[in-house]
């Protein structure tokens, strides 16, 4: 369509020039003479021929300033529109000279030439009327992208509705051919436009790594909090805590990889989910470091700790024991000196649990909006 629309518009030029430069080449080259010449006709000529050719002579001005107008485009939709009010008239006045009188002939001929050009303008205008539609068009698309992301967090759908409408804003500009009045609004409108649609994708990119990081936090979380129910239900041995710890470390291993990848998305830290996740980290990490203790610990102390199946009692400082107790709701003993293992790490996966279930409602709010 494009290369259509070109063609139109050069064709259009030719033939405005054409009848200017061909056919009117008195009003192109010495106007005041040609001028001259149909007064002096008009005053030798009879009524009705003096009446035809006055009407000729009003067509050929006519004529050339509907052609002079348009010379050099592009130019605005207005100028079009008067340049072809112009060839109207004057085809009218064509119209209006009767058969039999002395311009009757060249009135026939100019009149097929005046049409040709008024049928190009028509074309033209229709051109440009479009491409400014198709700007305002983009403009509107634009406002409400921009609205729709107003006021962050939002759901993925919002963020895929204003990707969408800036696509649409996108299209609608470079559908506007670059021979138009408006091409040059239109590229500069372009290059803001199309940064904005890559923002907006960008942060598409970041909801969509946020999702597919809490839906796997999420299903570790819930693995791990039915571990006491699958310990007790399978009569284990009580001095297991039901997940082996090198199973464990590389699951944690895992949920870190994939914390890093979602860090690296842009807005990342912006993101609802994203202290959640690094909160869910963090208890990970102290029940690693829980673990490490207790077998060090126990390797240093395996008479002392062949009682110790059960609790799994872990040494740690006074500051530690009151971080536990406060965060997690931990039960220390030998005077705030021990913490249970095993329980402090099914403490440590409930409230991990019920931190990230918190975080996916939330999500799910956002998208009922």
């Amino acid at each position: 369509m494009h290369y259509l629309r070109l063609t139109i518009a050069f064709s259009t030029g030719i033939l405005l020039l054409t009848s200017c430069n061909a056919g009117d080449r008195g009003f192109a080259d010495n106007s005041s003479q040609a001028l001259t010449n149909d007064s002096t006709q008009l005053a030798t000529a009879s009524s009705q021929d003096a009446s035809a050719l006055g009407n000729f002579v009003a067509a050929r001005r006519l004529a050339w300033e509907a052609a002079v107008m348009v010379q050099r485009p592009p130019h605005p939709v207005e100028t079009w529109q008067t340049a072809r009010v112009k060839w109207r008239q004057a085809m009218s006045r064509l119209d209006a000279i009767p058969q039999g009188t002395s311009v009757s002939a060249q009135a026939k001929e100019k009149m097929a030439v005046y049409q040709l050009n008024y049928a190009a303008i028509n074309d033209r205008l229709t051109t440009e009327t479009t491409a400014v539609e198709q700007f305002k068009a983009a403009q509107t698309l634009a406002w409400q992208a921009a609205v729709t992301v107003q006021k962050p967090p939002h759901s993925l759908k919002i963020w895929q509705r204003a990707s969408s409408k800036w696509q649409a804003a996108i299209a609608s500009l470079e559908a506007i051919p670059p021979t138009t009045a408006i091409a040059s609004q239109s590229q500069a409108k372009l290059i803001n436009y199309r940064s904005n649609y890559s923002a907006i994708n960008q942060r598409l990119q970041t909801e969509n790594q946020a999702l597919l990081t809490l839906k796997q936090f999420s299903e570790t979380a819930a693995r791990l909090r039915s571990v006491p129910d699958n310990l007790y239900q399978a009569n284990l041995p009580p001095q297991q805590i039901g997940v082996a710890y090198e199973d464990y470390t590389r699951l944690v291993q895992g949920l870190q990889q994939s914390f890093r990848q979602l860090a690296t998305q842009p807005d990342a830290r912006n993101h609802p989910t994203y202290p959640v996740l690094l909160a869910a980290i963090e208890d990970h990490q102290v029940v690693i470091k829980l673990w490490k203790a207790y077998r060090e610990f126990k390797a240093a102390n395996t008479q002392w700790l062949y009682d110790d199946v059960f609790d799994q009692l872990v040494p740690v400082s006074l500051t530690d024991a009151a971080m536990l107790e406060q965060k997690y709701g931990l039960k220390t003993y030998s005077g705030g000196t021990k913490v249970s293992l095993r329980y402090s790490a099914w403490a440590i996966w409930q409230k991990n649990s019920q931190q990230l279930q918190q975080a996916q409602q939330k999500l799910l709010s956002l998208n009922a909006r």
